[in-house]
């Protein structure tokens, strides 16, 4: 099953305080989650993927016996969740949630390019 995932920060911090969006898509079942976030680019990226993962995890039934294939447009993450990469000390943290979650859910992670990615459209910034 294709998942798409994608974190962004705005020019300026909303009147919320939070100057990013974290978003996901999974096509073939129809969800999309969009929330707002306080980080910067990089970590507005892992809160997304870290949100598809937990998404995941708490909804088993819907990907029993399905290949589950995640893309993302930031080569930096990816590379770090695939190990090919080593993260700063500031994104350790995410980067331990996300490599503990590949331990429980089989999945691959993929670049694609940001025109690819369906989890950023409907996006502004």
């Amino acid at each position: 099953m294709r998942c798409f995932y994608r974190g962004q920060t705005r020019e300026n911090t909303g009147a919320d305080g939070h100057n990013g969006l974290v978003s996901f898509t999974i096509p073939d079942i129809g969800i999309t989650f969009r929330a707002q976030f306080n980080g910067n680019r990089d970590e507005c990226e892992y809160a997304s993927l870290l949100a598809l993962l937990e998404f995941v995890e708490l909804n088993p039934h819907l990907f029993k016996n399905k290949r589950i294939e995640i893309f993302g447009d930031n080569h930096k993450v990816i590379g770090q969740v695939n190990q090919l990469a080593k993260a700063p000390k500031d994104l350790e943290p995410y980067l331990n949630l996300a490599v503990g979650y590949k331990r429980k859910i089989p999945f691959v992670l993929k670049w694609i390019p940001v025109n690819e990615n369906l989890a950023q459209d409907g996006l502004t910034v």
